[in-house]
């Protein structure tokens, strides 16, 4: 059984034919679909070891690369993608394997060093997920670790107005262009023994500029749905601090968001930015990045609420409860199963998912903060843990997946703090 899971997560040789067929009818579709501009694309060279970094900044950007590049890349990727039956038989023709996101992952490494033993162009995102508010991420240490360890050529591309296309909490595209800018970052003989000097070279080389980029004009036509998604992201009004109380104002041309609680609005444009308006449109603040918003939400203190459908021990205190939702148990990748249809409660001790049923003490999982693990947010808002050596995933709908991971990261670090003491 060891034996099949390693052969699911290695990376496997390139489909040569599969790569050929699939760039030459799909590359220049994705090319002008996506509004790609590529520049410096020569200076990755067309064959030998390397590794490749970017920023992660939409769910396409590793197709971007692909489509713009000669040469296949072994990209990293989340295991969730190798679940599904209809994309992994495909991403391992082009040579991806599966790595878990914020856990100790010992054979992704050894897969890694099999990449670069066999000549090959080795894809890795520093950041290790993708970006909800358009603003990079820090550095995984193991990235750096790695780099300094193979003593290969590294590369950079930094994608440039990815996250502006299709922000990840939205729900409508863009039409923007995306650039891709190709740098080589270090040469095989020249790489940094510290470190913390390859981590700040990879933050500068690869670092998300997209509030920065000028946004050009709609030519007249007014793009519709921009606010579509935005409770996904900003989860708390910023204005009164209310839970999901946002909400995109109909008809979506509007491009407006309203706080149901302090009727506050607010228009969003091309660019991410969010400008208070009142009932007549006009402007009655200052224009601000869904990102300084965001952090603003972030700052605000957690507030207790109450409910009947979780008994609570003494002094313990509930943070959140989710809307119905499916939780499924993996003891064995990648055997995913169904565990429970409930829902899933946050306190100040512990996660817990109860089944929905006529049992009046049905809780399926309750696990304590501390023994949390490898919390992140998978493609298709599934929010994803570990707890006792088992993956559990949660997919999030009609409310916002970065409110539970939030609350859980801001709990767990109290509740850790408590036990140091």
């Amino acid at each position: 059984m060891r034996e099949t899971q390693h052969n699911l997560r290695a990376p496997k040789p390139v489909n040569r034919l599969f790569y050929f067929l699939a760039s030459t009818t799909i590359r220049r579709l994705i090319f002008h679909f996506c509004r790609l501009r590529p520049k410096n694309i020569r200076i990755i060279p067309p064959a030998g070891a390397g590794i490749l970094v970017a920023n992660h900044v939409n769910v396409f950007d590793p197709i971007w690369i692909y489509d713009v590049l000669r040469r296949p890349v072994h990209f990293v990727a989340s295991e969730e993608l190798f679940r599904s039956r209809i994309l992994a038989p495909v991403v391992r023709q082009f040579g991806t394997f599966a790595i878990r996101k914020r856990a100790r992952d010992i054979q992704s490494i050894r897969n890694m060093v099999k990449v670069i033993r066999s000549g090959g162009l080795l894809g890795i995102y520093p950041e290790g997920t993708r970006t909800w508010d358009g603003i990079s991420l820090p550095i995984l240490p193991t990235i750096a670790r790695i780099i300094r360890m193979m003593r290969v050529p590294v590369y950079s591309c930094r994608v440039e107005g990815g996250y502006l296309q299709r922000p990840r909490w939205a729900d409508r595209w863009r039409p923007l262009r995306v650039r891709l800018v190709f740098d080589r970052l270090y040469p095989a003989e020249a790489i940094p023994e510290s470190e913390q000097q390859i981590m700040k070279d990879l933050a500068e080389a690869i670092q998300t500029r997209d509030y920065e980029l000028p946004i050009p004009r709609s030519n007249g036509r007014r793009v519709a749905g921009l606010a579509s998604g935005i409770y996904r992201l900003l989860y708390r009004c910023p204005n009164c601090g209310n839970l999901e109380s946002l909400e995109a104002v109909k008809p979506l041309s509007s491009n407006r968001v309203e706080c149901r609680s302090c009727f506050a609005v607010w228009e969003i444009d091309l660019g991410c930015r969010l400008t208070p308006v009142d009932d007549e449109g006009t402007a009655v603040g200052e224009r601000q990045i869904a990102a300084d918003f965001y952090r603003r939400i972030r700052e605000m203190p957690l507030k207790p609420i109450h409910s009947s459908l979780l008994e609570l021990e003494d002094g313990e205190k509930l943070y959140l409860a989710s809307r119905s939702h499916f939780c499924y148990r993996e003891k064995r990748y990648p055997n995913l199963r169904l565990l429970a249809y409930g829902r899933a409660f946050l306190t100040d001790r512990r996660f817990v998912f109860k089944g929905r049923g006529k049992r009046k003490n049905n809780v399926k999982l309750a696990a304590p903060l501390e023994q949390i693990e490898a919390l992140n947010i998978e493609p298709g808002n599934k929010l994803h843990f570990i707890y006792r050596n088992c993956l559990y995933r949660i997919p999030i709908h009609r409310e916002s997946p970065v409110k539970w991971q939030d609350y859980m990261e801001q709990l767990i670090t109290r509740r850790k703090r408590q036990a140091d003491g």
